[in-house]
């Protein structure tokens, strides 16, 4: 059990514990367990999760050098360049082509620059430490997590988000649809299980389309409760598992009912029909 700075981020992903991404895997009672264990051991990358790696390393640790690779072709058109695509992923970097060292970086400083000069969110990512690596033990389970930014002293933790929108409204879909709320209490639960104290918590969310807006978020703790139950659940889930070596599938027969929209269509047209 501790908490590391300046964990290589490799290092980090190589640890069998269980991070926020599996835990809210786990929870999820519609998934059967078969699922789970495929996402468990099957990293999917998506070229969209590069544009996220990036933001982070160059708003939290103000530099891309160490996770970029430059490609020198204009496209991924060619064999060639897929495969020296290939290889770059393969060691752990992003490949950025000609092209989009233009299209994809430059946006990135923009945003960079409206995180750091927005009133609250610059503050808040001034003064404290870039990816902490956090491992312990709940319920019998290895855990990790890796904070986006932590400033000890002021026991505040916060969390970088670059989405498709930073309008509030659509924050709280994202929070409770993707399951940031899960990931901000397995979190806490990691800096109280090593520190005896439970942070303060934030997410500074950042549109990855201009303006590049800028917005701030806590949680009402009153979802605390329904956070720790689901985690509960998935480590329960997890330990019974990983014991039987008994990951099933979808074994019931279920019963399916038309969704409300399409019920809502039919009934339109009934009220057409003579």
């Amino acid at each position: 059990m501790s908490i590391i700075y300046e964990m290589p981020a490799e290092d980090y992903h190589a640890s069998k514990a269980l991070g926020s991404t599996s835990i809210t895997t786990l929870s999820d009672p519609e998934l059967s367990l078969s699922d789970v264990y495929y996402q468990l051991h099957n990293d999917v990358r998506k070229p969209e999760y590069d544009v996220g790696t990036l933001g982070h390393a160059l708003i939290l640790e103000d530099s891309i050098e160490d996770v970029i690779t430059l490609v020198p072709y204009d496209s991924y058109r060619t064999k060639a360049a897929r495969e020296a695509r290939d290889e770059a992923y393969k060691a752990g970097l992003i490949p950025v082509n000609e092209s989009e060292a233009t299209t994809m970086l430059d946006p990135l400083y923009a945003i960079r620059d409206e995180v750091m000069g927005h009133p609250i969110a610059g503050p808040l990512l001034t003064g404290g430490h870039a990816e902490v690596s956090l491992f312990w033990e709940q319920d019998g389970v290895e855990c990790k997590g890796r904070l986006d930014y932590y400033k000890p002293a002021q026991g505040v933790a916060v969390d970088l988000k670059l989405l498709r929108s930073a309008a509030p409204n659509d924050v709280r879909k994202q929070i409770s649809d993707l399951g940031y709320y899960l990931q901000r209490v397995h979190y806490m639960n990691g800096v109280h299980q090593l520190t005896g104290f439970r942070p303060e918590w934030y997410w500074i969310t950042v549109a990855k389309e201009p303006p590049y807006s800028v917005s701030v978020h806590t949680m009402d703790p009153s979802t605390d409760d329904a956070a720790q139950m689901r985690i509960s659940y998935a480590l329960q889930r997890y330990k019974q598992a990983k014991e039987s070596n008994h990951w099933p599938g979808y074994t019931d027969v279920y019963m399916q009912s038309l969704t409300p929209w399409e019920a809502s269509k039919n009934e339109s047209l009934e009220e057409q029909i003579v």
